[in-house]
């Protein structure tokens, strides 16, 4: 099987816009970010809390709820998640 490199190119772009790797950039390239800063990036608000509890869940990302009125949420990357997300920055970089 032969594989061009614009073909792979492409995948390799269309995995990139993926809503987790695009939140996993975003927090790489802003640190701790509020959640509607998140709703911003991916617009439906029930892929984005999929998307945050997929990244939860893989220990890639930390929450913190700051119990003021109103009452906030922020996200940042995790040591974890800080690796991850270096890889793909550079991937991103390359294209």
């Amino acid at each position: 099987m032969v594989h061009d490199k614009k073909g792979l190119k492409v995948k390799i772009s269309a995995l990139l816009q993926a809503p987790c790797v695009r939140i996993l950039l975003f927090l790489y390239e802003k640190g701790e970010v509020r959640y509607t800063d998140l709703t911003n990036l991916i617009a439906s608000r029930g892929t984005l809390s999929l998307n945050l509890k997929e990244l939860d869940g893989e220990g890639l990302i930390q929450r913190r709820v700051v119990t003021t009125k109103p009452i906030q949420t922020h996200y940042s990357l995790t040591d974890k998640g800080m690796e991850i997300a270096k890889h793909f920055d550079k991937i991103k970089e390359n294209l």
